[in-house]
This record gives C-alpha cells, sequence and structure tokens, in this order.
C-alpha cells in the first residue's frame, strides 16, 4: 500500500524534529530516545501515515527479515522467549520480520536474512550460524571470543561481573559468609557464564573469601545435583549462586538445598524469593534488534559493544 498523504517530512513539520529522526522512530533504525519514538508514531497514526515497506526493501536491496538464534540446550526457557518476543517488536517496528533459526542439517538452504543476532554464543554453536547466513551481519547477545569473531559486526551484554558482585553482595545482606558458585562446564560456557565466574572470584579475592566454583551440566538428574549440593557442604559453604536459573528450580522443587542461602544469575522478578539478576529479557531483545537494524543502516561502528542495563532483585 502507497502511504498516505502524509510525509515523514510533514510529521517532522508538525513535531518541530528533524526528519532524520522521524525516519529512526518509524522504522527503528537510528538513536531516538523513548519518548521521542512514542511522539512520533502517536502523530504518525494520527496524520494517517501508512509505511510502504516493500518499497523500502526494493530500494534498500533488503530481504525484510532478521534472524534470531538462541542456544538450543536452552534450559531458561522464559528468558529466550521473552528475548525472542521483544526481538520481534522492534522488528515489526522497523517493517522486518523475525525468522527463529532452528539447527538444520549440512547443506540445508539458507535464510534469505538482512542480518542475525546470536544469543550466547560458543565457538561450537558459532560457526556453523556463520556459515549457515553466508555474508549478513552478525550481532551476538554476549560477547563472542571464539573463531571468526571478526565476523561479528556488534554486540550486546549485561555487565555480568558487576551483577555478579551486587548479587553476592545481597545473599551477605540475608547472612552469607562463604558463597559457592555452581557454573556451568567451561566447554559449554557462553562468554557471559565465565565473566561470572570472573566476577565471583575477583569479588572472593576481594573480601579474603576462599573462592569455590563446583561445575555441573545444563541436564543433571537428581543424584547429580545431589552430589553437587553436597560437595558444596563438604566445603564449608553457607550459600549458592547458581549460574543457570534452570538448576536452581530444580534444586528448589526437589528441597535439595535445605540450610543454603541460594541466589541465581537469571531471575524472574517476583517469582522465586531469592536474590537474583533481572535481565529485562523482553527489553534485551528490542535493544539486540535495534543495533542489529543500525548495524544494517551504516550507523554503528564496527565492533561496537552496548552495555544491556540489567538489575539484582532482592526478595521483598
Amino acid at each position: 500500500m502507497e502511504k498516505t498523504g502524509a510525509t515523514i517530512i510533514d510529521i517532522a513539520r508538525s513535531l518541530g524534529i528533524s526528519k532524520t529522526a522521524v525516519s529512526a522512530a518509524l522504522h527503528g533504525g537510528g538513536r531516538v530516545s523513548e519518548s521521542t519514538r512514542i511522539r512520533v508514531l502517536d502523530e504518525a497514526r494520527r496524520m494517517g501515515y501508512v509505511s510502504n515497506r516493500a518499497a523500502q526493501r526494493l530500494r534498500g536491496g533488503r530481504h525484510g527479515a532478521i534472524g534470531l538464534s538462541v542456544p538450543a540446550d536452552v534450559g531458561e526457557l522464559s528468558f529466550y522467549m521473552e528475548l525472542a518476543f521483544g526481538a520481534a517488536s522492534a522488528a515489526a517496528e522497523a517493517g522486518s520480520d523475525l525468522l527463529l533459526l532452528a539447527d538444520a542439517p549440512a547443506g540445508a538452504r539458507r535464510p534469505s536474512l538482512d542480518g542475525v543476532i546470536i544469543v550466547d554464543p560458543t565457538p561450537e554453536s558459532f560457526g556453523p550460524l556463520a556459515e549457515r547466513v553466508a555474508s549478513a551481519p552478525i550481532v551476538t547477545v554476549g560477547e563472542y571470543r571464539g573463531d571468526d569473531s571478526d565476523r561479528v559486526a556488534a554486540w550486546i551484554a549485561a555487565d555480568h561481573v558487576a551483577l555478579v558482585g551486587e548479587v553476592l553482595d545481597g545473599i551477605v545482606m540475608q547472612g552469607a559468609r562463604t558463597p559457592a558458585l555452581i557454573g556451568l562446564p567451561e566447554d559449554r560456557e557462553p562468554a557471559w557464564a565465565h565473566d561470572v565466574s570472573r566476577g565471583y572470584s575477583a569479588w572472593c579475592a576481594a573480601r579474603g573469601v576462599t573462592s569455590t566454583v563446583v561445575r555441573l551440566s545444563l541436564d543433571p538428574d537428581e543424584d547429580d545435583l545431589r552430589r553437587t549440593l553436597g560437595t558444596v557442604r563438604d566445603t564449608g559453604c553457607d550459600s549458592v549462586v547458581w549460574v543457570a536459573q534452570s538448576l536452581v528450580l530444580r534444586a528448589l522443587a526437589a528441597d535439595l538445598a535445605s540450610g543454603l542461602i541460594m541466589a541465581t544469575m537469571a531471575a524472574e522478578p517476583g517469582t522465586l524469593g531469592l536474590v537474583g539478576a533481572d535481565l529485562r529479557a523482553r527489553e534485551y531483545g528490542r535493544s539486540a534488534a535495534r543495533l542489529l537494524l543500525a548495524v544494517l543502516e551504516g550507523e554503528v561502528l564496527p565492533g561496537t559493544h552496548e552495555v544491556h542495563e540489567a538489575r539484582v532483585v532482592l526478595p521483598t
């Protein structure tokens, strides 16, 4: 559908702002404040502006779709779903579709994408994905430090080193003195989980606390969970920070954590009653999609790193 009488220039004149700001607010490709974005969208609706998305795609040589890849062994399903909803919302505002990328066999058809967001990339997962999307720009959620890292155009991540310090301070307020960290296997952890381990060790060193890191797979059985918590108790630790929320949920459900103060690095506020890091998943996805769209518009420099604002939640 062709746009009706109102144009981007008309909206810009009505609001007294630049047409570049209006275009960014309408199409998601630039950096404007949320208040400006809302003003522009409201004015566009009032003036009857309808964007001709098909024409935009033809002019830009675009497919009109971006991809999203999440880890195959998802443990925090709700987190990734919320992140995907946020990314889809930002893509739609820019006139693009969002395609969820599943594992594909060798030789599978390459998807027609303008760019792709890869969440929690690891050396094991990144290479096949990068090959599958050919030359499409890649934005990662979480830093990628493995082979072919030069394929990453930009990345966004929360400051997990600082977050784990705040989580540890939170459980100290609850009486913890000797916290342990239950992390992921070193060969399976993405960069953010490694940063959690690094932040935990730094926090312990600064306070003269013995560092106790125990590794546990994402799919342990109940005996594995029981043995792991037994190891934590045997070391004299009185509290645990879990890197993976799915594991703390299982430990709580099986009543295996008696006597230990618990915290998690991926909390859902109000549902666990624990100290935890709220990563604001939906806004995380929106920000990642907007960053990719800015890459596609040539509005950010290669290697750009954005810090996603997360927060620590304390039990009420």
